[in-house]
């Protein structure tokens, strides 16, 4: 699977928020692990390692379900 990096804006988008005070109130749960995201986004494009990919990969699915929950409990 290749990951690329995501913005706010995306998740946003492909989870259907739309309404002002919803994003507001996601901001602050939300911000600092889609950048944890996208930094083992950045750092899986240059490993070459196959089990650290493995291991980067697996933290990236980690983060991305914790940015799912975080959306849940706000909606």
């Amino acid at each position: 699977m290749t990951h690329t990096q995501k913005t706010l804006e995306q998740y946003f988008a492909e989870l259907g928020v739309t309404d002002a005070d919803k994003k507001t109130k996601l901001l602050p749960l939300i911000t600092d692990l889609i950048y944890d995201r996208n930094m083992h986004v950045v750092n899986l494009e240059a490993e070459t390692d196959e089990y650290k990919k493995h291991q980067i990969e697996e933290g990236i699915a980690e983060l991305e379900g914790e940015i799912k929950r975080q959306f849940e409990s706000c909606l």
